[in-house]
């Protein structure tokens, strides 16, 4: 895995639970290194964010020992060997570690790079990682010139770790994760006349799954359940249980239908708008 953070000269990170400065130049590098990639956090970094909500663009993964915690948009791991278990179900260079302090400090050891913005000043931190300038198996691998934003300079640097410790897991490698990062386009739909309800209620949840996957979020019981199996991909796992969905999902449910006739209801479905399927689904 990687990591990505703006650290000042004495690489404090953050100050008062906030960061120490924001620089557009900075923002924008973050957005563009992580985006469709899996971010790895703890749950007070997520509380830091936006509105207190998950990333968009990209899978969240937010470690939390809170018991039944499900948060809408991410995914909860309990514990950071079942993190790190379900850390191992993706390519390496598909995941970020985004901070705080704590989970930077205890996932180094598994990153081979590090994506650090070094800001040449003091921000009078209160938190810090380790100076990756100081640590063995550490080396610059890659350095942007030297950049201003209003008098502060600051660079984009790559360090390279050597060995880094592998992440093992049992579960089977998901590759891309396309059910969840594919962009959804408005589908057009025939709502067949039928009584069946359960058909319904399972068109409805694959089309929440697939407009707005994770909608009801991912709980650490969940990732425990997924850890018990080996025959699975997490997307697999996530595509089974209606987390997320794509179009073989919708049309493996609909292509053996015969009950669409020429008066069947034409509908128009989208992620702003999904009150025609649930009035559907609640047989209206």
């Amino acid at each position: 895995m990687k990591l990505i953070v703006a650290v000042d000269e004495k690489w404090g990170i953050g100050k008062n639970g906030d960061l120490l400065l924001s620089i557009p130049d900075d923002m924008m590098y973050y957005r563009t290194t992580t985006r469709g990639k899996v971010v790895v956090m703890g749950y007070t970094t997520l509380l830091s964010l936006p509105g207190s909500k998950p990333a968009p663009g990209r899978l969240n993964l937010v470690l939390a020992d809170i018991e039944g915690l499900r948060i809408p948009g991410a995914v909860v791991c309990g514990s950071m060997e079942q993190l790190l278990r379900l850390i191992g179900c993706f390519r390496p260079d598909d995941v970020f570690d985004v901070g705080g302090g704590s989970m930077y400090r205890q996932l180094l050891p598994y990153c081979s790079d590090a994506h650090i913005t070094k800001m040449r000043f003091d921000g009078g931190a209160d938190t810090f990682i380790p100076n990756l300038d100081e640590l063995d198996g550490w080396s610059v691998a890659d350095e942007s010139e030297l950049r201003d934003h209003e008098g502060l300079k600051y660079s984009f640097v790559i360090y390279h770790q050597d060995s880094p410790k592998p992440l093992v897991t049992a579960q089977k490698l998901s590759t891309d994760m396309s059910a969840y990062f594919k962009k959804k386009e408005p589908l057009t739909l025939r709502l067949p006349d039928t009584e069946d309800q359960a058909y319904r209620r399972e068109l409805k949840s694959l089309l929440h799954a697939y407009f707005r996957p994770l909608e009801k979020g991912v709980s650490a019981n969940d990732v425990a359940d997924f850890l018990e199996q080996d025959d699975l991909s997490f997307e697999d796992y996530l595509r089974a249980h209606h987390h997320i969905a794509d179009l073989t999902d919708i049309e493996a449910l609909t292509k053996n239908d015969n009950s669409l006739t020429d008066q069947t209801e034409t509908v128009i479905v989208d992620k702003k708008d999904l009150s025609a399927i649930d009035a559907y689904a609640d047989g209206e």
